[in-house]
């Protein structure tokens, strides 16, 4: 199977990016985002702990940012992809391994966000089981997938819709009380 601009899956290297290297992927987040997006993409690519990259012939050609919020809840910061190389299924490929690794770690649940009008984002989370997140949907720790206390965290602004998915059966994560996570933080 090759993609519309006849790349073989195969021929994709999923790779860490760690120290100096996450500076090879500041090129795609110019490319992927504009105003205060674009900022926060650069900060965050420096301090988020996971950076993954995906390789097309040596090329960094998208790159995903993954971070561990508390135990047991994952969040996929950005997932972008070059210009060049859309519609390559890079961005499916980022988001499978991010949930594979999640999975390898123990996360129960995963969130990301999206403007709320970024069809292709939301659709790609969707093609994964994640659903959106409403306000008030009782807490992650109250057996739902709101997200109380986590959201500044998260940095959600205005404009963008959460969206969520259990990573195991909502029914296995325990309710319980954590005094870190109160809203009133």
């Amino acid at each position: 199977m090759s993609t519309e601009h006849g790349r073989s899956p195969d021929s994709v290297e999923l790779i860490d990016l760690e120290g100096a290297a996450r500076e090879r992927a500041v090129p795609i987040l110019i490319d992927s985002f504009v105003g205060i997006y674009r900022w926060h993409a650069k900060r965050t690519l420096r301090r988020v702990s996971t950076v993954r990259g995906a390789e097309v012939a040596g090329e960094l050609a998208a790159v995903a940012m993954l971070e561990r919020l508390v135990e047991g809840v994952g969040y996929v910061y950005y997932i972008a992809v070059a210009s060049a190389h859309r519609r390559e299924r890079l961005g499916q490929r980022l988001l499978d391994d991010a949930l594979a690794r999640f999975q390898r770690d123990r996360i129960r649940i995963v969130y990301a966000a999206a403007e709320e009008d970024n069809e292709p984002s939301i659709a790609l989370f969707r093609s994964r089981g994640f659903r959106i997140v409403e306000r008030d949907e009782r807490s992650y720790l109250e057996g739902g997938l709101g997200a109380k206390g986590l959201r500044t965290r998260m940095m959600l602004v205005s404009g963008e819709v959460l969206l969520g998915r259990f990573l195991t059966d909502p029914s296995s994560v325990a309710p319980r009380q954590d005094p870190d996570l109160s809203e009133n933080r």
